[in-house]
């Protein structure tokens, strides 16, 4: 059965569209027209595993550099509370490209299930709407590269096995340098800083050696939230002895010296990847194209590099969590930094359909920044942001009984971060992020925050029955 739907874009464009009743609609089939060549251009940059602190604009040049992300954001809106939608490669990039939670795509690990057959990628929205599509760079997307008809990329450039940095800016330049009669939305994902953890495995790393690891003395300091925090829930410290043990973060007998020798590497590996993006935007203004190009840039999640004794990713701590964000467009975007809350997964979609003068459909459930962008100080806008997660990354103790993997939700609000997991007796986490922005101490259990504590259960709740997030509800009890 199929029925007709109204769809409106904040600007009030508006477009009839047919949508199966029962599913998620297809891509909306905008037509290209003689408006097209005034629709701005689309250029998407990821890392991969990269922190949202660590560029040297935000903390100094002392022990990172990275020229060309600061001038990017010098130039921009850089969103200092943007967070992965799951911070997991998987789970965030398919959210990212389909703009769905992760508990709407069904993937909450790096496992290899199906993306739902009626969940088509960014690439064919635009694709209908008359853009050039390219895409070149790391995939991990669970749709197969071939099948054009889902992610909608004419021109590609996936690399194996995640590949090399230096192996994307070619073919982008390249595409960015066709001549054509159409926009263009353009992807670039390089793989850096990833490589820290075959590095710190002691294994070959995809991108090229690096060099060997100096002496700590030579290294940053160690993280100041090395420990973990005062009360911590014993769901994750349960996670901690099982990360501790597996040979994918081998980490048992890390010591501050160790874990300043893996920060090293990790700020040298997003130097080496902000290299490789400096030459695709040196090509865009080269091209003359820089006017009319939106240029967003983000991670797919980042690393805890030793913030409370974890390594790589999935918990909820700002490390892994919290990702770059910067939006950038000549005359367009006014320059700047935000506190805004912004959910990468769900609202990168939106954001570029929004700036394209496209509609976004009804369906989604992010939000386009462009609002925040043409004014930092925005007074209404979200109160809360979710981010999900499932920890299926570690390993059985030697001797100890099996560890069963902790699904869990997070609750971001302007001065709160509330975490819940499914596993364990002490279950919840509440920390004062504007008091305690390294996250040492969970105030779940102290009866002063007992309010708040009820009014995060209560935001997740509602937001679970509001959005169908049945495994939400199970985590909270209900």
């Amino acid at each position: 059965m199929m029925i007709m739907k109204k769809i409106r874009s904040k600007s009030a464009l508006c477009i009839w569209v047919l949508v199966a009743a029962v599913a998620f609609p297809c891509p909306i089939g905008f037509a290209a027209d003689s408006k097209s060549k005034a629709r701005p251009n689309l250029l998407f940059i990821m890392t991969d595993q990269h922190f949202a602190d660590a560029m040297s604009g935000v903390m100094g040049d002392e022990y990172i550099k990275t020229p060309n992300l600061d001038k990017l954001a010098a130039n921009g809106v850089r969103f200092d509370r943007a967070y992965a939608p799951n911070p997991l490669c998987i789970p965030a990039r398919n959210s990212i490209f389909t703009g769905n939670y992760p508990y709407q795509t069904g993937l909450q690990s790096n496992a290899n299930d199906p993306l739902p057959g009626h969940m088509v990628l960014m690439g064919r929205h635009f694709k209908d709407a008359g853009y050039d599509t390219g895409y070149f760079g790391k995939w991990h997307i669970n749709v197969k590269t071939s099948d054009k008809e889902r992610h909608g990329f004419d021109q590609m450039g996936v690399l194996k096995n995640n590949g090399a940095d230096h192996l994307i800016p070619e073919p982008a330049i390249e595409f960015l340098n066709q001549k054509r009669d159409k926009p263009f939305l353009l992807v670039t994902s390089f793989t850096g800083p990833h490589d820290i953890c075959e590095m710190v495995r002691g294994q070959k790393i995809p991108g090229g050696s690096i060099g060997s690891f100096p002496d700590s003395i030579e290294c940053p300091p160690a993280p100041v939230n090395i420990a973990p925090p005062v009360d911590e829930t014993d769901s994750m410290a349960l996670m901690r002895r099982s990360y501790e043990v597996t040979t994918m973060t081998p980490i048992v007998h890390f010591t501050p010296d160790k874990w300043r020798q893996m920060r090293w590497g990790y700020y040298r590996l997003i130097e080496r990847s902000d290299q490789e993006i400096g030459k695709v935007l040196t090509a865009l203004e080269e091209s003359g194209l820089a006017e009319n190009t939106l240029v967003i840039f983000t991670a797919d999640h980042g690393d805890c590099t030793g913030a409370h004794q974890f390594a790589q990713k999935t918990v909820f701590y700002d490390e892994a969590a919290r990702i770059p964000f910067i939006v950038s467009m000549p005359g367009t975007v006014s320059p700047g930094t935000t506190q805004k809350l912004v959910n990468a997964g769900i609202d990168v979609f939106p954001t570029f359909l929004d700036y394209a003068g496209l509609p976004i459909p009804e369906f989604f459930k992010g939000l386009s920044v462009k609002p925040v962008c043409e004014n930092p100080n925005l007074p209404d806008w979200r109160d809360y942001i979710v981010v999900s997660n499932h920890m299926v990354q570690g390993a059985v103790p030697a001797g100890g009984s099996e560890i069963p993997f902790c699904r869990g939700r997070m609750i971001r609000t302007e001065n709160f971060k509330y975490s819940v997991y499914d596993i364990g007796l002490h279950r919840e986490s509440l920390i004062d992020m504007t008091n305690d922005p390294h996250e040492m101490f969970n105030l779940s259990r102290n009866a002063k925050f007992r309010n708040v504590l009820d009014e995060h259960r209560d935001i997740l709740r509602r937001f679970a029955d509001e959005n169908g997030d049945q495994v939400a509800l199970e985590i909270l009890g209900l």
